[in-house]
Formats: structure tokens, C-alpha cells, sequence
């Protein structure tokens, strides 16, 4: 007979631990042996707390920081004065519910006010997501925590901030004890670009995503829902969208579905922006108009050798030619706009092939009844038609309104057309490398502009070919450190710009992950930290480096994952983040 003895060791107690945590004279938490702190443990993250102003902040406030002191609390115990509305009353939930975790003892009675002008206001351009957070001690047994904002979406910046004030190990919390913050970004357009048409993405990494995007106040979700590959978007009025496009019948987001994400990002400060891409990149989910006898919805799907008509397998493109097109394309607006509230829509815009047009004869003759020569500038011609018929049916679906119109850089961005959009209506996303001529002259004719340029946003570049051999086409790899030295202003300035009026026409920044090679197993670790980085850009504007930054980024990232859940791309060994300023070059 053999017996098992199942040895079950005690979780090593403080008292056990050899090492201990102090403030050195160049405000870094050191690592010393447990002597150097009198034998009594001093935790990092109460040290981190302690010693450098807003070390453990991220992004980097950017008004006035004094930051002093470490009260221990309890944050599941922490008391709501009253609130007007139950979005705030959520958003104090799930602070509190991060904590529920850290359950050692606290005699500190805590009360967190909040003085809110606008508790049900909507996330636009031109929201104010400024705060001033104040926090007061009274002595060791109590504390008021002050969040002043104008807006729900500031005052829930300020809670966010409140919770990197409280550091927790093990099942003590500690809260930074004396502090006045006044904060608010400097760009009202800061997010994520994921797409889930080319791979599906479960609506857990979806949640997830978000919750990164919360945490680092970034406050754009931008859902490329559709695209060539495949059409998830259920529409209630055309249903046959996701009948022929979807990749099966589980792999389609529903009405409910996207209702609720819009509300699990709003109570996050995060709005929700959906995109229906168009004219190109539309293929899968319209092949069935012929059976409904309204023609052909598009061309060119699946078509191959696909070089020849578009930029990446499968091609495919809206039938410029069919008048039944707009009326399908209405209703699909028409259900969008049931399920996504919020002030601004994407309608895609770019990568339009013009051979996939002119190989195509309903459409070749078409352009020879209205006048239109086979050339660049009667393709454009087309394509315009379908801008202004488009926009039409959208303000149509919205009842009689625009919104924030935002549509890609393309052919139709370059000079010689820009002339076909209306700078009052449309918001133009950069795609192109940050020196290229488009920039400077969007916003020299006072184009809104948000920043997605490859060359430093694009997270899913510096991997294998998924086509062919070698490495992907916009390689080499986007670092967090590139993504971090994403100043527009100074693009501009290279390139002539140097009016601060023309920067400001520049409303924030994007990482954009394309998901050719991704999915549910990896989307996180190419987002984050990497969307982190653009956080403290566009949040912050810092005029110092990543250098300085490097050490608060390693912290924040490694505390998302222990404290979030969120789990990106780990930046450093766990030695680097207990060992702060060591896990460097030493030539800079």
C-alpha cells in the first residue's frame, strides 16, 4: 500500500520575508534587506505611495500634484455620500469591487464626496473631463475624499485616480492620505481601434479591452465591426447580413450584445464608436441581393487573383451602380444607431480599388450613362456620389441629425479631392505615416484630426507575413516608446506647421490592432501596455521622454494585471519593478 501525504506549507508571512521596501534619496523605493527598515516590513506599494510624487499615477496628472502620506483602509468599506444618479452610483461600485480581494482591518472611516455639475452628460468633443481630487485626513481613524468635476466623465477620472492612490498587498490597502490634484487632457480623443471582422472577438476580451482603456482614462472604444471578411453586426432590418456573413452562427454580435457593451463602457468613461466600413473593404454578408432581387450589393467578392482588386484577400466592394445599395445601407445605419448611442459614427472610407470598378461592367456602365470618364478623376466622381448619398441616408436614419462624421484617410483626403468633403462635417483618421503631405494640409484646411499614422500606432505590424513569407507589411514592430513619442505637434512642426491654432485641430490619437493575426488568445498582449503609452500622450502631452515614464508604465502595467486582471505584454522581469532604476542602459 502506498500513501500520499499532502504537505500543505503556510503562506509566507511578512515577518518570513528577507526583504523590505524604503524611500532613497533620489525619491526610488529601494530594495533592502529587512534590517535597513528596523525589521518591520514596509510593503512596496505603500512605499511607492510614500516616496516619489505620483509614482504610481498613470497617465501623469497634469495640473498641480501634492501628493503626501499613507492611511491604511479599507476600500469595501469606504462610504458614498449621497448622489443624484445611478451612473455614479455604479461607477463607486466597481471601484470598491476592485478591492473586495484586500480584506485586512482598517479603523479608518472613510467618506468619498462627490460635487458633479453633470451627472448624466454625454461623451462629445467637446466634454469637460477635468477634476480636482482632494483627499483629508483626520488623524488615523478618518479621512473625506473630494472628487469636484463638472461632468460624470471627470468625476469618474478622479475616482480612477483615487484608485491608484490605494496600493495593496496581500490584504492590506493603503490610500495616499493628503492629497490635491487638479487634472484634466489635454486631447478630448484618446482610444483603441479593435477590429473583430477579420477575427472574432468574444465580448469577455471585448469587456476586458475596455476595462484597460478605463483604467489609463482613455475614453474611445472604436469598434471596427464589419469588413470584407465578415459581416458579425446582426441587423434586425436585414438580417441576411449575418446569413451570409458571419463567420457562423455564434460568431454575431446581436442588438443586446452591443447594448450592453455600450453600457458596461459607459459607467467606464468609455464611449463606444462603432464603424461600418464602406465603400471597399464590403464583401462577405451582401452576396444575397440577386436572390432578393435587388441585384448585386457588391463586386468583386472573394474575386481572385485578389491582388488585382484589393489590398488584402478577400476583396470586395459596394455596387456603385445599384440604387437598391443605399436602401439597404439605411437600414443597416438605421440599426447601428439602435444599438450604439453616442455623439460620433465611422463610416470607414478607405482602400478603395478603382480596377475592381472598372473590371466591373454594371459599373463601367453606369459611369458612361452619368458622364463619368473611366479615369482617376471619374472614379472619384463615383465615389463621391456614394459619399453624399451615404451621408444623406445616415442623417435620414438619425432623424434629420448628423453626428461626429469620421471617415479615414484615402484617395478622397489627398489635395486634389479634398475638395469632396466639408471640414464642418467630417473628422478625418490618419492613417498614413506621420510625414506624409496629408497631414500638414488637413489641417491647414481646418480638418479635425485624429491620429492613427502605421508608422507609429499600428499594433499589429513587426509579425510574420500572413500572406506569402518575410515579415507583414508595416514592419518593423511599434514599441511602447515610439508610441509614447507620438507628438503630432512636432510631426507638423517638420513639415512646416508651427501655428499653435493649426495644432489644435489635431483631437487626439488611436492605437488601431488589426486582427489578421489575432484573436481572444493574444488580442490583449498587442493592445496593452502599448495603448498605455498612447494614454500618457494624449492624456498628459508629456514634454520629457519615455525614460522618465519607463518606471510609473513598468508599475501601472504590472498593477493592472494583479489588480485588474488585465493582462498585456509584460514589460520586465518582476525583479525590475521591485528594483526601480536598475533594468536600464546605463549609457543614457
Amino acid at each position: 500500500m502506498m500513501i500520499f501525504l499532502l504537505l500543505i506549507l503556510p503562506a509566507l508571512a511578512s515577518a518570513d520575508f528577507a526583504w523590505s521596501y524604503k524611500c532613497n534619496a533620489n525619491q526610488v523605493c529601494e530594495r533592502v534587506p529587512l534590517a535597513e527598515t528596523d525589521s518591520v516590513y514596509n510593503p512596496l506599494p505603500k512605499c511607492r505611495l510614500e516616496c516619489k510624487t505620483g509614482g504610481t499615477l498613470w497617465p501623469y496628472p497634469t495640473g498641480a500634484v501634492n501628493i503626501k502620506g499613507a492611511l491604511k483602509v479599507q476600500p469595501a468599506n469606504f462610504i458614498l455620500h449621497s448622489v443624484r444618479e445611478e451612473r455614479t452610483r455604479e461607477a463607486f461600485a466597481l471601484f470598491q469591487s476592485r478591492f473586495a480581494k484586500h480584506t485586512g482591518p482598517s479603523d479608518a472611516k472613510v467618506t468619498v464626496i462627490f460635487q458633479i455639475a453633470n451627472e448624466i452628460s454625454e461623451l462629445d468633443m467637446a466634454t469637460d473631463e477635468s477634476y480636482r481630487l482632494i483627499v483629508q485626513e483626520f488623524g488615523a481613524t478618518a479621512a473625506h475624499v473630494v472628487i469636484t468635476a463638472q461632468t460624470f466623465q471627470g468625476g469618474r477620472h478622479g475616482l480612477e485616480t483615487l484608485s491608484q492612490l490605494i496600493q495593496c498587498e496581500g490584504d492590506d490597502c493603503y490610500m495616499s492620505s493628503r492629497v490635491a490634484i487638479t487634472d484634466g487632457p489635454k486631447y478630448p480623443w484618446r482610444g483603441v481601434l479593435l477590429d473583430t471582422s477579420r477575427n472574432f472577438m468574444s465580448l469577455d476580451t471585448i469587456r476586458r479591452v475596455i476595462e484597460g482603456l478605463s483604467a489609463a482614462k482613455l475614453n474611445t472604444f472604436h469598434w471596427h465591426i464589419t469588413d470584407t471578411h465578415s459581416f458579425p453586426f446582426h441587423s434586425k432590418r436585414r438580417p441576411r447580413m449575418t446569413e451570409w456573413g458571419a463567420y457562423s452562427p455564434e460568431q454575431i454580435y446581436t442588438e443586446e450584445d452591443i447594448k450592453e457593451i455600450v453600457k458596461f463602457a459607459d459607467v467606464r468613461g468609455v464611449r463606444v464608436v462603432p464603424e461600418l466600413d464602406a465603400p471597399a473593404h464590403s464583401g462577405n454578408g451582401y452576396q444575397w441581393g440577386e436572390e432578393e432581387g435587388l441585384g448585386k450589393l457588391a463586386v468583386c467578392v472573394n474575386k481572385d487573383p485578389w491582388e488585382k482588386y484589393c489590398v488584402e484577400p478577400p476583396c470586395g466592394q459596394m455596387n456603385l451602380a445599384n440604387p437598391n445599395l443605399y436602401d439597404v445601407v439605411e437600414d443597416i445605419y438605421r440599426d447601428m444607431l439602435d444599438s450604439f448611442t453616442g455623439t460620433a459614427f465611422h463610416i470607414g472610407g478607405d482602400e478603395v480599388n478603382f480596377n475592381c470598378w472598372n473590371t466591373t461592367e454594371e459599373v463601367t456602365d453606369y459611369m458612361t450613362e452619368k458622364g463619368y470618364p473611366r479615369t482617376e478623376d471619374g472614379f472619384m466622381e463615383l465615389w463621391n456620389e456614394y459619399q453624399e448619398m451615404a451621408l444623406a441616408r445616415f442623417q435620414k436614419a438619425n432623424n434629420g441629425k448628423l453626428k461626429d462624421m469620421i471617415l479615414w484617410t484615402s484617395h478622397m483626403t489627398e489635395p486634389q479631392f479634398l475638395k469632396y468633403l466639408d471640414p464642418k462635417v467630417y473628422t478625418v483618421q490618419y492613417w498614413e505615416r506621420s510625414d506624409n503631405k496629408q497631414l500638414p494640409n488637413l489641417v491647414n484646411k481646418g480638418f479635425n484630426v485624429i491620429m492613427s499614422n502605421y508608422d507609429d500606432l499600428y499594433l499589429d505590424c513587426g509579425f510574420g507575413a500572413w500572406v506569402g513569407e518575410g515579415n507583414n507589411w508595416c514592419s518593423p514592430y511599434k514599441g511602447w516608446q515610439k508610441i509614447y513619442q507620438n507628438d503630432p505637434k512636432k510631426y507638423l512642426a517638420a513639415q512646416g506647421v508651427t501655428d499653435p491654432a493649426k495644432w489644435k485641430h489635431i483631437v487626439g490619437g488611436e492605437t488601431a490592432l488589426w486582427t489578421e493575426q489575432a484573436g481572444d488568445q493574444n488580442a490583449l498582449s498587442k493592445i496593452f501596455p502599448r495603448t498605455y503609452a498612447l494614454a500618457e500622450r494624449y492624456w498628459s502631452d508629456p514634454t520629457t521622454g519615455w525614460f522618465e515614464a519607463e518606471p510609473r508604465l513598468v508599475y501601472f502595467t504590472s498593477a493592472m494585471e494583479k489588480q485588474r486582471g488585465v493582462y498585456g505584454n509584460t514589460l520586465k522581469p518582476e525583479w525590475c519593478v521591485q528594483s526601480e532604476g536598475i533594468c536600464k542602459l546605463n549609457d543614457r
